[in-house]
């Protein structure tokens, strides 16, 4: 017998106990869940609708649609590609983003891709580093925490970020949201050249066993003295301080920043997949 039922927090061992079974691949969504549960809290971005496929009531696939547009998912039997009610689901939550390991991902684009307006992708690479690995590399430039710089003095800075990563424009506040609500383990650097920023990191995306850095930047007059590997550096420091693998996404395209991560010791993991997506 089969189903595909909406997921609530009386799920929460099961779900957890699936997931972690492939903890790396599923960080993001394992992350969300840890912080904001299987109930739908509608007031935060992060949080959404779960939905759980069962065979013979094992649970066999979990399904996410935040409510901040992105779909997340993992599974492992793939006969639920083929079901109407995932579609439905699509077609009722129109997401704009899915990502994952492109293993996950790829099946259900075949199968879902006359949904699709419109679509846009780019082929990354997850990479994990070890505490046996890393190889530290530092800077005699300072290396703060966001929230202790001016933010007045920054607004220009993040605008160049949102540009950089062709996000749609943010608010000042947004900007400063994106700096200032920080919770638990997450962590916003910035790299300072003459009091000036001109490079960042983050870890937004936090587990029980991995922290994950992303929004690597520095500003293009800056490049090739090796200050994003400088700061990549430091969160990866903190974070295995914290008995946790520092993880990242990196283009394949992006040969500079994969040769620094490498250096560091990260490995490849897994393809991973970075979409935009438009539903019909």
């Amino acid at each position: 017998m089969e189903k595909f039922e909406l997921l609530n927090n009386n799920y929460m061992d099961m779900v957890m106990n699936y997931l972690n079974k492939k903890y790396i691949e599923n960080t993001f969504i394992i992350n969300f869940i840890e912080k904001y549960g299987l109930n739908n809290k509608m007031f935060c971005k992060k949080s959404g609708d779960y939905y759980g496929y069962f065979v013979d009531e094992r649970l066999m696939g979990v399904f996410c649609f935040t409510n901040m547009g992105s779909f997340i998912c993992h599974y492992d039997d793939d006969t639920i590609l083929n079901k109407i009610v995932l579609l439905k689901a699509f077609k009722k939550y129109k997401p704009k983003y899915m990502f994952g390991v492109k293993k996950i991902i790829t099946p259900i684009w075949k199968r879902l891709e006359k949904v699709f307006k419109w679509y846009e992708y780019d082929e990354c690479d997850y990479m994990i580093l070890s505490k046996e690995n890393f190889e530290d590399f530092s800077t005699d430039r300072k290396i703060i925490n966001a929230k202790n710089y001016d933010f007045s003095k920054s607004i220009d800075f993040l605008i160049e970020v949102e540009k950089a990563f062709n996000r749609k424009p943010k608010t000042v506040n947004e900007l400063k949201n994106s700096v200032y609500e920080k919770d638990g383990e997450e962590e916003y650097l910035y790299l300072l050249d003459e009091g000036k920023i001109v490079s960042q990191a983050v870890v937004t995306t936090t587990t029980s066993k991995i922290n994950q850095i992303e929004g690597v930047y520095t500003l293009p007059d800056y490049r090739g003295n090796g200050y994003a590997k400088a700061i990549v550096a430091k969160l990866c420091k903190n974070i295995i301080e914290k008995n946790k693998k520092p993880a990242l996404i990196v283009s394949k395209s992006n040969a500079a920043a994969k040769k620094a991560y490498k250096d560091l010791g990260f490995e490849y993991y897994d393809d991973y997949i970075m979409s935009e997506i438009d539903v019909v």
